[in-house]
């Protein structure tokens, strides 16, 4: 006999692999950004709170299962191949070896759920799991900007600590063109207001998202947004930023715009030159960034602004001034695993698993290679 099942969401950042996904909401609020394709073809639908309560019991049922905070590996691995908990357990196994100290509520914008129901949850998530130190979620800059301060502080003071608010650019033109549902002057309310309310508070910036078009107003418009909202933040609580290069999925209105000649992607080097606009731009702000994500073709690009600003200016100078030669090739073994630092590409034995895994692609032009390295984006979506 299995513990009870419970719902999982489709989706999660990064930074939360080790995470408890609890599911508050279905699918996503807005639903019509271009970019986007992980909830198309589907509607929002609130979840009655007595099914999300029945998850938290049912992922604390499974956590009892398998052993609970400390539990060692092959224990869990135990009760997983035994099938005493569901498959979606799994999560609950990475939470418990992540320590059982984050929650992430999904899907994507948890914040339209009403301030007594998200209390509700938490109080449920704090009560069976009180090793909890962090709980997460994501959030649309037209929900933040609807809640009242005080529904959002009662929120914070129930436990929610952080959240992943997508930026994306803070160029109108580009939010516009992409469909974003937010304006640049809502967005920076909605950063103001989730961090006077307590919160840590994460944006999400696309390089490249304004096409080959609109790159540099893209860079500008973006850079203007993180230095309103960056000047809002408590000194132990910046702004973090976090970077997710543009790729265009398949089957998006991205995707049919670039089809029809409309859209225009920026290569990796016209990514790096956008990227570092953007920090030249951000002039003096305070904020974390971080390359986190494999779409991202840089991942040293790491560092706490402005102190760590001359340093990541420094990485993108030393790439972008390669011989093109050597741009391409370094995209390529980026986006293929093979590079991660721009060290890399002086290593021999990495340089011989580039050529391994390329099929003769390394004789073919410059262009050509860079333009292979720009088609694996979408492997990353």
């Amino acid at each position: 006999m299995t513990t009870p099942s419970f719902e999982q969401g489709p989706i999660r950042p990064p930074s939360e692999a080790h995470s408890l996904l609890v599911r508050a909401i279905r699918n996503c609020t807005w639903n019509r950004c271009t970019f986007c394709p992980v909830y198309k073809g589907t509607k929002a639908s609130q979840r009655p709170l007595d099914e999300v309560l029945a998850d938290v019991d049912a992922m604390a049922a499974a956590a009892e299962a398998l052993g609970g905070p400390g539990a060692a590996a092959d224990q869990i691995l135990a009760v997983l191949h035994a099938g005493t908990v569901p498959p979606e357990a799994m999560q609950v196994a990475l939470f418990l070896r992540g320590g059982a100290r984050h929650v992430f509520l999904q899907d994507a914008d948890p914040c339209a759920v009403q301030p007594d129901k998200l209390v509700a949850i938490l109080d449920r998530l704090r009560r069976q799991f009180p090793t909890i130190e962090r709980v997460t979620t994501y959030g649309r800059a037209a929900t933040i900007a609807r809640r009242r301060p005080e529904d959002l502080a009662r929120v914070v003071a129930a436990g929610l600590t952080r959240l992943h608010l997508g930026l994306e650019s803070g160029a109108d033109e580009v939010l516009q063109a992409v469909c974003k549902g937010a304006t640049s002057a809502q967005l920076i309310a909605a950063g103001r207001k989730a961090l006077t309310a307590g919160l840590e508070l994460c944006f999400y910036v696309m390089p490249g998202l304004g096409g080959r078009e609109l790159s540099e107003v893209h860079a500008r418009g973006t850079a203007a947004v993180l230095r309103a909202v960056a000047s809002a933040a408590p000194a132990e609580r910046p702004l973090v930023v976090r970077l997710r290069t543009t790729a265009v999925s398949p089957g998006t209105p991205l995707a049919d715009r670039a089809a029809a000649g409309a859209f225009t992607l920026p290569d990796d080097v016209e990514a790096a030159a956008e990227v570092r606009s953007l920090i030249e731009q951000a002039g003096d702000c305070r904020f974390e960034l971080r390359s986190d994500h494999a779409l991202n073709l840089l991942s040293e690009l790491e560092g706490s602004l402005p102190g760590d600003k001359t340093r990541l200016l420094a990485v993108l100078d030393e790439f972008l001034a390669l011989p093109s030669r050597e741009r391409a090739e370094f995209a390529l073994g980026a986006r293929l695993g093979v590079y991660r630092r721009l060290a890399d590409r002086h290593d021999p034995r990495l340089r011989a698993v580039l050529e391994g895994q390329t099929e003769g692609l390394l004789e073919a032009s410059d262009d050509e290679v860079l333009a292979a390295a720009a088609r694996l984006r979408s492997r990353f979506i």
